[in-house]
This record gives C-alpha cells, sequence and structure tokens, in this order.
C-alpha cells in the first residue's frame, strides 16, 4: 500500500504531466508543434503535423467541414474550431478524446471498421453526430489514411448535412420563384405581341386603301411615304409573328413522340412554296426519331429557309440534306452553299435578334435560328455549325434516335 508521501509525489507528478499536456495542445492550436511524440505496446511513434505552415492552418480553421486528425486508435489529436462547433465541444474537450465520443455508440462498431481501412472511406450510412448537450445532426464522412505519407494515422472531414440540405432547400426555392417569374415574363410577351397585331394590321388596312384609292390624288413623295410605311409595316408584323413563335415554343411542354424524318422532310418540301420551287437535294434521311413534330417543322423551315436566302445575287442556291446514325442519336445535316459564316460568329448566330449580316443585304428578324435553338435543346438534342466564309455552310440538328444505328448511312468525312 502507498504511503502518504508516495501518494503525494505521484499527484505531484500527474500534475505535472497534464500541466505539459495542456502546454502542448495549446501550442498545437497556435501552430507552434508539428508532431507529439506518443508511446505505446510497440514503442515510441512520432505524429508529424505534415503541411502545417501557417497558410495551411488558416485554411482548415477557416472552411466550413469540421477536421479531424486521427492517430491509429481513434484518439483525436488535431481538431479544428469547424469540429469544435459542430460538436458544441470546447476545443481543448474535443483534442485528445476518442472520436467515437462525438457518434451514436449504434455506430461505434462500423467507426472502428473505418480505422482498419487503407482506402479512402466515405460511408454511405447515415451518420450521425452527437452534440455535449446531446443533439444530434446528420453528417457526411471523408476519411483518408496517411500512412502513404510516412503519418500513421487518418485525417477526416466532417461535412454538415443539416446545413447543406437546408442551403439546397434554399436554392430550389429560388429556382422556383425564378421559374414561376419567367413563366409570367413569357407569358406577358406573348400577350402584348399578339396585342400588337391588331392595330399594326389597321395600320396596313388604310395605308393600303389610300394607295388603291387615293393614288391619283397624291404625289410621288407621298406614295413613296406610304409604300415604306407598308413596307415598314409588313417587317415589324413579321417581327412580332417570329416572337409570338418563340414565345410560343418557349412555353410549350410536349412529350417527345416518334416520327419518320424522312417523310417529314420530304412532305415539308413538298407543301412549302418556296421549298419545293427550291434546288434541295435529298440524299439519306432514312431514320426514326423521337422528338416534338411541330419543333423539328421549326427547325427545317428556318434552316431550309436561310439556305435558300443567305446566297449571293450571282449564285444558284443549292441544298444537301442528309443523315448520319451514331449510337442513340441521328444527326441531320443541312449544307448550302451560299455566303457561309465567319468563326467568331458561329455561337453567336443562335442568339435571339442576332444578325451578323446587313439588313440591307437580307431581309429577317435574327429569331430564326435562336428559335431552332430553343427547339432542339427542348427535345433534347443539340445544334451547330460548320462553315467556310464564302463558300457556304453546314448546319447540324442531333434528336435522340427510336431506332438501333442505321446501315449504310452518309459519312460526313466523305
Amino acid at each position: 500500500m502507498a504511503t502518504p508521501a508516495q501518494l503525494k509525489r505521484e499527484l505531484a507528478e500527474l500534475k505535472t504531466r497534464l500541466a505539459e499536456a495542456e502546454d502542448t495542445l495549446d501550442a498545437i492550436r497556435r501552430g507552434e508543434v508539428d508532431g507529439l511524440v506518443a508511446s505505446g505496446p510497440e514503442g515510441d511513434q512520432v505524429f508529424t503535423l505534415k503541411g502545417a505552415e501557417m497558410p495551411y492552418r488558416m485554411l482548415v480553421e477557416e472552411m466550413n467541414q469540421g477536421a479531424l486528425m486521427l492517430i491509429p486508435d481513434g484518439t483525436i489529436f488535431y481538431a479544428n474550431s469547424r469540429f469544435a462547433d459542430l460538436s458544441k465541444t470546447p476545443l481543448e474537450q474535443v483534442i485528445g478524446s476518442c472520436w467515437e465520443k462525438f457518434f451514436l455508440p449504434e455506430k461505434h462498431e462500423i467507426l472502428a471498421t473505418f480505422l482498419r481501412a487503407v482506402e479512402p472511406v466515405r460511408p454511405h450510412e447515415d451518420l450521425r453526430l452527437l452534440a455535449s448537450d446531446g443533439s444530434t445532426c446528420p453528417v457526411h464522412l471523408a476519411m483518408y489514411s496517411t500512412r502513404s505519407s510516412g503519418v500513421d494515422g487518418f485525417s477526416v472531414m466532417v461535412t454538415d448535412l443539416a446545413e447543406r440540405r437546408q442551403g439546397e432547400d434554399e436554392l430550389r426555392k429560388i429556382s422556383d420563384a425564378l421559374l414561376e417569374k419567367n413563366k409570367e415574363l413569357e407569358a406577358f410577351s406573348y400577350s402584348i405581341s399578339h396585342d400588337m397585331r391588331a392595330p399594326l394590321r389597321t395600320m396596313q388596312g388604310f395605308s393600303k386603301i389610300l394607295l388603291d384609292d387615293y393614288s391619283d390624288k397624291l404625289d410621288e413623295e407621298a406614295i413613296t411615304y406610304l409604300d415604306r410605311i407598308i413596307a415598314a409595316s409588313v417587317q415589324l408584323d413579321q417581327l412580332i409573328r417570329d416572337v409570338l413563335a418563340y414565345s410560343q415554343l418557349t412555353c410549350e411542354h410536349k412529350d417527345n413522340s416518334t416520327f419518320d424524318l424522312d417523310s417529314l422532310i420530304r412532305g415539308m418540301i413538298h407543301d412549302f412554296p418556296n421549298l419545293s420551287q427550291a434546288n434541295i437535294e435529298i440524299i439519306s434521311t432514312t431514320a426514326l426519331v423521337r422528338g416534338h413534330e411541330v419543333g423539328i417543322k421549326q427547325c427545317l423551315s428556318n434552316l431550309l429557309g436561310n439556305a435558300i436566302k443567305f446566297v449571293p445575287k450571282n449564285r444558284e442556291p443549292h441544298i444537301k440534306v442528309w443523315s448520319e446514325s451514331k449510337p442513340g442519336w441521328v444527326r441531320l445535316w443541312i449544307e448550302d452553299n451560299g455566303i457561309g459564316i465567319r468563326p467568331e460568329n458561329f455561337s453567336s448566330i443562335f442568339d435571339i435578334f442576332n444578325r451578323v449580316n446587313s439588313r440591307d443585304q437580307f431581309e429577317g428578324t435574327g429569331i430564326g435560328l435562336s428559335m431552332v435553338k430553343k427547339a432542339v435543346l427542348k427535345m433534347g438534342g443539340r445544334v451547330g455549325v460548320e462553315s467556310i466564309f464564302g463558300s457556304g455552310s453546314r448546319f447540324w440538328i442531333e434528336l435522340e434516335s427510336a431506332t438501333l444505328p442505321l446501315q449504310g448511312s452518309i459519312d460526313i468525312n466523305r
């Protein structure tokens, strides 16, 4: 049995060791210590704090995740302030504790298996961090062995899922609100554009009446003014109709259906006078695709119409149409021999109201290609262009295939 003197000596030694331990922990938190020596059954082991320079420490302290450094038995020898906040435990009480203390007892067994892992551990199980007041919060762990860097232990990142889910909910609410506002704006745009056509048609009608019934009483200058009013009103009416079509395309939500691409293209060319009279060569378009029939007709009408329109005055338009099958997709190509597009305009030509050519050279509102892009994207497809300025363009749209890849399709690199 120990004597009172021996007990006093042991108590003094314990106080001294406790004071040294507290001084060491304070030094670790201040960044003054980059390593620890721990005594165990296998002898002394040195645990270094690799990369413990001040910028690194500041980063770890300021980040939004909890950070831990563990020795192999799960004892915490470093923790950042964020983990202390999550666990509602003073930092000095976190360091030196076993990490199992901060998780529900029923998860201690699986935590022990993590300590035996060599590869990074990202548990899929629901883990809850246990705070000092008994409350819990859902967390995600990312755990890495530090043996590869010469340190026998683990680094652990603890992410508060409750905070993340709250942020995701707030983002979802903001997104839903923006979508609702966008729908209101689209509806307003459609309504305004529709209402503008009535007074415009009135202006057109009265201008034509003046020309038809009173041209003999008007001088040449007045007739010129009326012609310009009618031309401007026709152009504005076309712009309004394009805006209405774009707004309707944006607002409509239709499920994709299956249709025959070849029949649709040939039917359009036959039914549209401006297309039936053009030199359009259909090479190979035998394919079943999934999409909106109205949407694909709008795309073809705009692309074929542009191929006919954007051609130098001294050149006869010649257009080629073919399809190319890829796994799961069909790419439809429309090639012309027109004026071409400069490379710097390849992406901007699909923006609404964008025109890369002078209005005096070619008529148009700058909405056609933006409608093509909008329609294709709503069908889950893609759109693009290849062109050599002055030598023509090749536009393509890619739609989901409704059949297996076709045999003998046309190779674009022919």
